[in-house]
């Protein structure tokens, strides 16, 4: 609980303090941020940081249903994004397309409702530890998620879709991400497998389910729950998005050990607060970027065998029957700072990592050029770390 209270006094620290940077723009008050519907739709403030399209909530621009020269796919858009890595890794000399999402949809709406019915793809492809023997590479391709958004009244949320649980930041302005997704296959022909660091956070346990709370242009209050055998994953989220920094808090509850017979006691509690800034000078011809985060998880176990969990919930019993506690809580920092001019782009990632006793600190940095096209871009470039990782890797998003 004092973690919790000392995360929520943090994030509402940082918001309030933070305000002052918008001081060019006209900011509403708190009844047209967070009811006015008319205010809501004259809202005109710049958004210069993008949703993740794949994974998160957020609301459509869509247009004037009394304008009777469009036609029925441009009264009622339709929605296509795409977002993938690949990487080359210098020191394994290995090729792998890491991940790649794709999503598309439809939005219905009237002065009413916004109604989104989507579905979203999920691909990759060669990813492999060169030492041992493999057969032929393989793809892999399936289902990651799909269902419905509705927004009433242009500010309450109900969700009901397939990845329902509100994942950790995907933020970054690196060219690979800080996290792997733990619903992708973690076998030894599963992305990120080879790659794997213990610093590197996974996505929370999801599953289908609902997402119910309040929503505008630049908020979301709201709460999720899916369902995982008896995991029963769920999560709080409070986000903040104004013109030049997103604010993110996350409260997350899982018990990703026990999927056969739940048990409270095997849950475990996560808390993150993020802020990602971005801010233009010189008409938008250089930005300067960072990223603040603090994350805790209680009990940091990736996966505990069930037939080794002791009966108190709190250990694992090996066959001599001793007992050994689960992993320690852990505490992570991560913090990025990036230059983009033009095309340019020249970034650092630290990421601390204390685990009981341990502490693990990891620097990365990434050199690449950015290529734009309406709402299209390109990257491509280089990126090393400390620990002795090398890349050179790139990414499409649309």
């Amino acid at each position: 609980m004092k973690r919790l209270t000392l995360s929520a006094i943090l994030f509402c620290c940082i918001f309030f303090s933070l305000s002052a940077y918008a001081a060019e723009y006209s900011l509403p008050n708190a009844y047209d941020f967070f009811i006015s519907r008319q205010a809501e739709k004259n809202d005109n403030l710049p958004q210069y940081i993008k949703p993740d399209y794949i994974r998160d909530d957020y609301k459509r621009v869509l247009p004037d249903l009394d304008n009777t020269s469009l036609s029925f796919f441009q009264k009622y858009p339709v929605e296509v994004h795409l977002t993938s890595t690949f990487s080359y890794s210098i020191n394994a000399n290995t090729f792998n397309m890491r991940d790649l999402f794709f999503t598309i949809g439809q939005t219905y709406h009237n002065d009413w409702l916004q109604l989104t019915g989507f579905v979203t793809a999920f691909g990759y492809f060669d990813t492999h530890d060169p030492m041992s023997d493999y057969g032929y590479v393989k793809g892999n391709a399936g289902l990651y998620d799909g269902g419905f958004q509705a927004v009433l009244f242009d500010r309450i949320l109900v969700s009901a879709r397939g990845r329902a649980v509100y994942d950790l930041s995907t933020n970054t302005f690196m060219l690979m991400n800080h996290f792997y997704d733990t619903t992708l296959d973690l076998s030894e022909n599963a992305p990120f497998y080879t790659d794997i660091q213990g610093w590197q956070l996974p996505q929370n346990m999801n599953g289908p389910g609902i997402r119910v709370g309040f929503i505008g242009k630049h908020y979301e209050i709201a709460y999720s729950q899916g369902d995982f055998m008896h995991g029963i994953p769920k999560s709080l989220i409070a986000k903040f998005n104004l013109p030049n920094i997103d604010l993110r808090f996350l409260y997350g509850h899982e018990n990703r050990n026990a999927p056969a017979s739940w048990t409270n006691e095997l849950s475990s509690h996560l808390v993150q607060v993020s802020s990602t800034f971005r801010y233009p000078f010189l008409n938008n011809k250089l930005w300067i970027n960072a990223i603040a985060e603090y994350t805790w998880r209680q009990n940091d176990v990736r996966e505990v065998p069930l037939d080794s969990v002791s009966n108190d919930g709190k250990h694992t019993v090996d066959a001599s029957g001793s007992l050994t506690p689960f992993a320690p809580d852990a505490h992570y920092v991560r913090l990025e700072q990036a230059i983009e001019y033009y095309m340019l782009n020249i970034a650092l990632r630290e990421i601390v990592q204390v685990r009981g006793d341990k502490t693990v600190f990891n620097l990365e940095y990434a050199v690449y050029g950015k290529f734009q096209a309406a709402s299209s871009e390109f990257t491509i470039g280089f990126q090393g770390s400390t620990d002795g990782r090398y890349y050179i890797a790139g990414g499409i998003k649309f």
